[in-house]
């Protein structure tokens, strides 16, 4: 009897092993080896594309061909995704070798693609350099009349210095630091990959040759407004900062100090019209002076002398205690008032989009005689073509700005740098 048991018991576990066996290599039997490759709208490969069953565990990714392998049950969704890309759903029927295309996200999208040389958008990770990227949302929310002061504090390494707080001042901006004494160290800058020239206007350059000594006197008693103040900052997509040697290998020696490429908005059209109109007004007081004492009249230690057009001193006699002395600094100085007016149309079909725009801003400064007015009208369109392998974007924009200001006081050299 002591021999039998252990001889029904091997057999009792030989018999459920068989069993488990069959049953696995059942469920095993109806996974379907499902093979394929996934490229772009250019059929190109693309290389850590996402492949996952809904509903399940099981997933893989694209390899550099954009190929992949995965077992799944027959009837199961295939879920493929990728940063940047839109997603998309196939229904597996039998094992027959798929082709998925993937199309790019719309421009509204642009916080994980950025825009390179020539209007190329690349995925941030396909990047061998650092880039930042700014949205127009965060520009447009800014509410800065300069769309450069719009980006101070929102990238590393750049530096923007206002010339003055007047309506219509222009804006010095700068990347790591200057790299010349005598020539142009503003970024290059890039609108739909066309170069724009922000070089503030010299009204005593001697035809490009001075540097701005003494004797040139650049600019030293006029600020004219940087030609980039002339944008839309409502028509702007993203800004996409490149730094350092990337840019001056996309762009070439003008872009020695980096460069700004900035994106505009496109019409969408999907077979609606789509209207947004936004206004802002903004009031600007000064509030606070530096502390002065005017209990002395013009002169020299004590002794009266009457003030010349050549200059004269505060260090005379002492008023008498009856002089009325009047506020002239905070009298000087006004409440100023800003207002801003945008609207924007969208129009088209799914594919051809239309996007016309108007925009008004009016600035009164704090100082007299102060003013600064700038209207822009924008239509650009978007036309895709050949399945959307071939993409038109025109766009025609008429921008018109008048300042009125007084003379700045004297500076340095290196102002128009």
């Amino acid at each position: 009897m002591r021999k039998i048991f252990p001889s029904l018991f091997f057999l009792f576990m030989l018999i459920c092993g068989i069993s488990l066996s069959s049953r696995l290599f059942a469920q095993d039997v109806h996974l379907i080896s499902i093979k394929g490759i996934v490229t772009d709208s250019l059929n190109r490969p693309l290389l850590g594309v996402t492949v996952q069953a809904e509903g399940a565990k099981n997933a893989t990714q694209t390899n550099a061909e954009g190929e992949f392998n995965l077992k799944v049950p027959s009837g199961t969704v295939l879920l493929f995704t990728f940063i940047g890309y839109e997603n998309k759903r196939v229904t597996i029927t039998n094992g027959s070798p798929l082709a998925i295309h993937l199309q790019q996200s719309t421009d509204e999208k642009l916080d994980q693609v950025v825009v390179t040389a020539m209007d190329i958008k690349r995925n941030t990770r396909e990047l061998g350099y650092s880039v930042q990227t700014v949205s127009g949302k965060n520009i447009k929310e800014s509410q800065r009349e300069n769309f450069i002061n719009s980006l101070e504090g929102r990238v590393a390494g750049l530096t923007i210095n206002p010339t003055s707080g007047q309506a219509g001042a222009s804006s010095q901006i700068v990347l790591r630091g200057f790299n010349s004494l005598s020539l142009n160290n503003q970024p290059l800058f890039i609108i739909d990959g066309v170069i724009v020239d922000n070089t503030t206007f010299n009204e005593t350059s001697n035809g490009g040759s001075g540097i701005g000594l003494a004797d040139d006197r650049p600019n030293r008693t006029n600020d004219y407004t940087n030609p980039m103040a002339d944008i839309n900052p409502n028509d702007i997509a993203s800004v996409t900062v490149l730094k350092g040697p990337e840019a001056t290998a996309l762009y070439g020696s003008s872009a020695g100090s980096g460069a700004i490429v900035i994106t505009t908005k496109r019409g969408t059209g999907n077979g609606r019209v789509n209207v947004s109109y936004d206004n802002s007004f903004r009031f600007d007081k000064i509030t606070r002076f530096a502390p002065v004492f005017n209990g002395f009249s013009n002169g020299t230690n004590g002794a009266a002398q009457s003030f010349t057009a050549s200059g004269g001193s505060f260090f005379g006699p002492a008023y008498p205690t009856d002089t009325t002395i009047y506020d002239n600094v905070g009298n000087f100085f006004k409440t100023g008032f800003a207002n801003l007016q945008n609207i924007a149309v969208d129009f088209g079909t799914k594919n051809v989009g239309f996007r016309l725009s108007g925009s008004y801003f009016d600035n009164k400064g704090t100082v007299p005689n102060n003013t600064y007015s700038r209207s822009n009208i924008k239509l650009s369109n978007s036309t895709k073509l050949w399945k959307s392998k071939i993409v038109l974007t025109p766009s025609i924009e008429y921008s018109s700005a008048a300042t009125q200001r007084p003379s700045r006081g004297a500076g340095g050299y290196m102002l128009d740098l």
